[in-house]
């Protein structure tokens, strides 16, 4: 699913929310979402699950082409961690 997916879903299921105007609103919550991590780790939405930022540890990989090792640098993930009563099925 794609934010215009998203945005179209939004305004079908609330009939006086224009186009535009959803995905303004989407935009919004994705904006909201990206600062929260940036600022705290971590954002929880209640009843969907929990993103947070993990920092990944260089390690050892390898140039499959050149058959030599190579060093991966350390790295930040986000990470999904689905709420226990989410079950992925719609309302």
């Amino acid at each position: 699913m794609t934010r215009s997916d998203l945005a179209k879903a939004l305004h079908e299921a609330h009939g006086g929310l224009t186009y535009p105007s959803a995905r303004r609103l989407v935009d919004a919550v994705i904006e909201a979402v990206c600062e929260g991590l940036v600022a705290d780790g971590h954002v929880v939405l209640s009843g969907f699950g929990t993103f947070r930022v993990v920092k990944r540890k260089p390690r050892l990989g390898r140039n499959i082409a050149r058959g030599e090792k190579v060093v991966v640098p350390s790295r930040n993930a986000l990470v999904f961690v689905p709420s226990r009563n989410f079950t992925g099925k719609g309302p």
